[in-house]
């Protein structure tokens, strides 16, 4: 039934203050923001309304520029050219962590977003950024791109030629029939691709400049061919705003061909035997805790575990599995993606034995568990708080902050267990940062364990996956 007018709600509390819509300039300028100029000081582009900017700005010793309050000239540009001049206030100025954050309203005229967007792409299109001769790829680097696209063109080609002519005279099964046989018959070499290609990066990973510029060499070459299958398009265009969604979670578990077409399949298929380190992450932490139960219960017992960044949550069949029929399980699922959260209830609910899992939905930020908040006691004296793909976006300060608060919930004996993706050449350093520009934290052992290097009283340990692709940081607080 429709409303009436006169019935329908407003807005409560701060809401009811309108302002324009924000948008995160990373997400609206394709990943290439313009510069912003507020007289002599330069900015980073991070968010934008048609009323004004957000930016960010690293400090210069004690100097934090002109103050809040005062107005000047705001200037956005691209390659040189002026996208945007005019009036503006700055009416925000907060340093911290070295950097200086800060907000731009402006006094009289108002972004035109559409237009911002097309010139920009415009310009970004016409002047391609050019690399300076020391940060151009090694020889080594280039010549194996080179391999890996004539790898790729050598099946297509084929495909081309043999499949493409008859796929109408296909069925749905038989095309994916084909696809399956052809991934099958390129994986080996495809897995040793990555594998080179991993060592090639790792050499220059830690390098900004050149990774940067390695990145956008590979975007130009591998990349091109790899964005014809469904998950390698997804993983780069980020349809959702951010990676790691959990339909590309669900793309890794499922390992299904996807596409219409027998090459659109076939690339899909290369890019989830590089992502099968899903599946392994997900059968590793779902035995570590399974092994926790049955350390502190062999007939059974009542455990609550939480996991942050819950996506898809499918490691909850395996743990099932994994230990006896009388074992009780309370589940707090924790993702800042509602639709995450639907498809884990939504599978939870047709588990056999789904009457041994009691499961509550948090649709949270991370920030917001580091915060001491009532809304936190959910997680006080869990048995093991577990988060399989939320720290690999952190920074190492906050990355050890946040371990630190996850070992604070726990009950004393209690675990917390962290994954994330390793800089091995048995990694995926190289199809995720440089192919899809999926970046993250690709840490060393010796990086997991100083995640908890502040909580002296634990005991840490690293173990990996099988495929040696993820590391798990296990700390365990001493029992009372």
């Amino acid at each position: 039934m429709s409303k009436s007018y006169e019935n329908l709600p407003g807005a409560a509390g701060k809401a009811r203050f309108f302002r324009p819509s924000r948008y995160e300039a990373s997400a609206v300028f394709a990943g290439s923001p313009p510069r912003v100029t507020f007289e002599d000081e330069i900015f980073d582009l991070e968010n934008i309304s048609a009323a004004g900017a957000g930016c960010v700005a690293r400090l210069r010793g004690d100097d934090l520029g002109v103050p809040a309050g005062s107005s000047g000239v705001l200037r956005l540009t691209q390659h040189g050219r002026e996208l945007f001049l005019g009036a503006a206030r700055k009416v925000r100025r907060l340093a911290s962590h070295g950097a200086v954050n800060v907000g731009f309203e402006l006094e009289a005229n108002r972004f035109d977003l559409n237009w911002l967007i097309r010139e920009n792409a415009s310009v970004l299109a016409r002047e391609g950024r050019a690399v300076a001769p020391d940060l151009e790829p090694s020889i080594a680097y280039k010549t194996f791109c080179a391999d890996a696209t004539a790898f790729l063109g050598g099946y297509l080609l084929r495909i081309q030629k043999h499949v493409a002519p008859i796929e109408d005279r296909c069925t749905a099964d038989e095309l994916n029939d084909i696809a399956r046989d052809l991934a099958a018959a390129a994986e080996t070499e495809w897995l040793d691709l990555i594998g080179r290609g991993n060592e090639l990066t790792a050499e220059i990973h830690n390098d900004k400049q050149k990774r940067i510029a390695y990145k956008s060499y590979t975007e130009r070459t591998v990349s091109q061919i790899l964005l014809g299958g469904p998950g390698w398009a997804r993983c780069y265009y980020k349809p959702a705003g951010y990676p790691g969604d959990y339909k590309i979670m669900n793309y890794g578990y499922d390992q299904r061909p996807e596409g219409d077409t027998v090459a659109q399949k076939f690339l899909h298929l290369l890019g989830m035997s590089a992502s099968r380190f899903v599946i392994t992450r997900m059968e590793t932490v779902a035995s570590l805790i399974a092994d926790y139960a049955k350390r502190r219960g062999e007939d059974g017992g009542d455990f609550t575990v939480t996991s942050v960044g819950a996506g898809p949550a499918r490691e909850l069949k395996d743990l099932l599995e994994e230990t006896a029929e009388n074992t009780q399980w309370r589940v707090n699922l924790v993702d800042q993606e509602p639709a995450a959260l639907d498809f884990a209830f939504d599978s939870i609910a047709r588990l056999s034995d789904r009457d041994r899992l009691t499961i509550r939905g948090l649709n949270i930020s991370f920030r917001e568990m580091l915060r001491p908040t009532a809304d936190n006691g959910v997680f006080v004296g869990n048995d093991v708080i577990y988060s399989s793909g939320l720290v690999d976006y952190l920074n190492p300060l906050l990355a050890q902050r946040f371990v630190k608060r996850l070992y604070d919930f726990v009950k004393p004996g209690g675990q917390v267990i962290i994954g994330n993706v390793n800089n091995l050449a048995t990694g995926r350093i190289w199809p995720l940062e440089y192919v899809t520009d999926w970046s993250l934290y690709f840490r060393n052992e010796e990086e997991m364990r100083a995640m908890a290097s502040d909580i002296p009283d634990a005991k840490v340990s690293v173990v990996s996956d099988p495929l040696e692709a993820i590391y798990f940081l296990v700390v365990e607080k001493p029992a009372d």
